[in-house]
Order: C-alpha cells, then structure tokens, then sequence
C-alpha cells in the first residue's frame, strides 16, 4: 500500500476554503474521501480519478480568478464554458505564460483520466504509475499557484483601496474569503507581499485605515493559516512610521481631529489582547501604549 495522504493535502491547501453553497463542499468532500478510501483499498486508478476531479476544480478556480472567460459567474461553470478538460488546462496554462512542453504535459493527464475511465478489460496502472501521475498533478497546481501571485498582490491592493472606509468584522472576512473562493495558500502568499501602502506615512485618514484593514486582513489570515508565527506583530510597526498624535477624519457632521490612540484602542486593541502574555507586551511597546 502506498501512502499519499500528503498529496491530497497539498491540493487541499490550494482549492477554496469554504464555497458559498453547500453542495460545493459536499462535492469536494465526496472526491477527497474517494481519493482517501480507493487509496486505502488499493483501487489506485479511482484514487487517480478522485484525485484528477479535484485538480481540474483548481484549474477552473484560478481560470475564475483571473477572469479567463467574462461569462463565469463562479469556478465550475469553466467545466462547461470550456470545450472540455484538456482545452481548459490549455488555455489557462497559455494565458500564464507556461512552455508549449509543459502544456502538452498537463494536458496528458486527461489522457491519463480516460484510460483509468474506459472499460479496456485491464489495469492501466499500477500504485506506482498512479503516484507519479499525481505527483505531477501536485507540480503542476504549485507551479501555477506561483504565476498568480502578482494578481493576489494586485488583488489585495484593491481590497483595501476599495474598503477602507468600511469596518470589517471576522465573519465579514469570511464572508469576503469564501466568495472570492480563495485558499490557504492564496491567504499565506498575501501575508508575505510587499504593499507600497505600508512604506507610507501614516499620516492621513486614508493611510492609516488602509493600515488598519490591512492589520485585521493578516489577523484573520493568521488565525486561518495556523501560523506558529505571530505574522501580526511583525507588521505593527509598519502602522507606525509617521504616525501622528491626532488626526483629521472625515464625520457625518463634518472633519474633525481625533486622537490616533483612540484608533488604536477601536481596532488594535481588542486584537492584541488575544495575544500571549509575552507577544503582548511586545506589540504594546510597539503602539507606544502607556506612554
């Protein structure tokens, strides 16, 4: 018996967290068990089918996320906009700049799917055979996961451009990761980008609320990701360059100046008070608190 329960973790980590409809995730469940039990009963080509199903649903998710056809009002709809498996795979893998070789590779792995589909009266293949063509499926959703983090970058700049002036609550971000179907790994990739927003100043109402968004963004990032590295506390300081006593904010009434304490304690706050003792103190020296 050969053990590949590390195979459907890694696809697991890269397709969507949540789907907005149940019967989704019930799909996805479905496919990961019969990944799980055929592997386990050694029916290796209907692990390979199972595992195949779930690497296409990547495929159509990240064709989704880049907008490859405008017609795609969510992931799997490119199962029928496309003229099927293979065609999908190409056009994605074109638009991302992949090498024709590659292509042609990715594209076999239907072929593979059909011989494990067609009623030959033979085992096509083996646990081996099966394993390596998994193996490549695997290669071939982190090297395409790796092309699309420029978009994810250009995707949370957006983010917090367009609702900064909004207040964001954890069941909001749920909301907001699971409708734009992102993963665990897209969450991870955007915890490490490089923004231009956080080398500013912090010295406007914008600024600092793009600042705050971006704060609570990496706090529900960190808290899905299961980071051992407190992720938030790295990037307080950021919030801090050129950070004012009091500023000017935009009220119903008209501007006014506030303290930027009281920004702190509305949004900071209540935050690093689920930190450990020692993280704590630390982020507090860093906001300057009791100052």
């Amino acid at each position: 018996m050969i053990i590949m329960d590390e195979y459907l973790e890694q696809v697991l980590i890269h397709l969507p967290m949540q789907f907005v409809d149940n019967e989704s995730n019930k799909f996805i469940k479905y496919l990961s068990e019969a990944y799980s039990e055929n592997i386990k009963n050694k029916k290796y080509q209907f692990s390979f089918k199972a595992f195949h199903m779930l690497y296409m649903t990547f495929i159509y998710k990240i064709s989704w996320f880049i907008s490859i056809n405008p017609d795609a009002q969510q992931i799997f709809d490119y199962s029928y906009l496309t003229k099927g498996e293979s065609d999908a795979i190409h056009v994605l893998l074109k638009k991302k700049a992949f090498h024709k070789n590659a292509i042609q590779k990715c594209q076999n792995l239907v072929n593979v799917r059909n011989h494990c589909s067609h009623a030959s009266g033979k085992i096509e293949y083996d646990d081996k055979g099966i394993s390596y063509f998994i193996d490549e499926e695997v290669k071939s959703i982190q090297l395409l996961q790796k092309k699309i983090e420029p978009e994810l970058k250009f995707f949370l700049e957006h983010f917090l451009k367009e609702n900064w002036q909004k207040t964001f609550i954890s069941g909001d971000f749920n909301n907001f990761f699971n409708e734009n179907y992102l993963s665990l790994k897209d969450l991870e990739i955007m915890s490490k980008v490089d923004l231009q927003i956080l080398k500013l100043n912090s010295s406007s109402e914008k600024i600092i609320k793009e600042k705050i968004l971006y704060l609570l963004f990496i706090f529900e990032i960190q808290n899905k990701i299961e980071s051992e590295e407190n992720i938030l506390l790295k990037k307080l300081p950021l919030f801090m360059i050129g950070l004012p006593e009091r500023i000017k904010i935009k009220k119903d009434e008209g501007e006014k100046k506030i303290y930027t304490s009281e920004i702190i304690e509305e949004f900071l706050i209540p935050i690093i008070s689920t930190f450990s003792n020692e993280d704590r103190i630390n982020a507090e020296k860093i906001l300057k608190l009791g100052e």
